[in-house]
């Protein structure tokens, strides 16, 4: 999910006014941002940085440096959540972005933690430290809350993402893609050092490492179900 590109100052100053009143005219009154990060890291996370929700994708331009240079000018965070809404609304022609990848409430709850999120050091607290990623437990879950879809093709969890290899025939394959490694093994690899094996036909680079942003207990609960245990 690509929201922005840089540089975009232009881009910043002729959207803004617009954003703001195209944004506040109707929907909820409050935002929720528990649901706009968990929104955010299984849906964006894969392709954009992101400090405080904990995301590293590199397809996409970081969100924290973004708007950095915009803050330090003064711009305020509702500027920002409005431009940010107004960019997933209105994806760019040819952007590897998708349309429509988050809609409604759910697009003004990713704008608003994005705008509350972006430049911001330390880590949620809270409520806002148990929504994504943080408070997945089963495989399914946390493959959904990574934001894998975004990526992979993956039929049982109905996602069909083309930026990284299908992970239907992960389960046959994995034993025998590096010698003296098993599927488990191998898989694992995979997660927290996704640079280490290349699959044929992709690029090295793509995928964050999670190494640090899954517990064991969650790296062992997705490589079983990948790997259909």
């Amino acid at each position: 999910m690509s929201l922005l590109r840089t540089p975009f100052k232009p881009l910043l100053a002729a959207l803004a006014a617009i954003a703001i009143v195209a944004f506040t005219a109707c929907g909820r009154e409050e935002d929720d941002l528990s649901n706009g990060k968990a929104q955010f890291v299984q849906k964006c996370g894969s392709c954009h940085e992101l400090g405080r929700a904990g995301t590293q994708g590199q397809t996409g331009p970081s969100l924290d440096a973004a708007f950095r240079a915009a803050l330090a000018d003064g711009m305020n965070r509702d500027t920002i959540e409005g431009v940010v809404h107004r960019q997933i609304g209105n994806v760019r022609r040819n952007s590897k972005m998708p349309a429509d990848l988050v809609t409604g409430d759910d697009a003004r709850d990713v704008a608003a933690y994005v705008a509350y999120a972006t430049g911001k050091t330390g880590e949620d607290t809270g409520a806002l430290a148990q929504a994504g990623l943080s408070g997945a437990t089963t495989g399914a879950q946390i493959f959904t809350a990574a934001g894998c879809g975004g990526c992979h093709q993956l039929s049982e969890a109905g996602t069909n993402g083309n930026i990284g290899p299908s992970l239907n025939e992960l389960a046959s394959a994995a034993g025998e893609r590096e010698p003296g490694q098993s599927a488990s093994e191998y898989v694992h690899e995979s997660i927290v050092d996704p640079d280490a094996v290349t699959v044929s036909g992709y690029n090295a680079g793509v995928m964050p490492s999670y190494e640090g942003k899954l517990t064991e207990k969650q790296l062992d609960a997705l490589v079983q179900y990948l790997l259909g245990g």
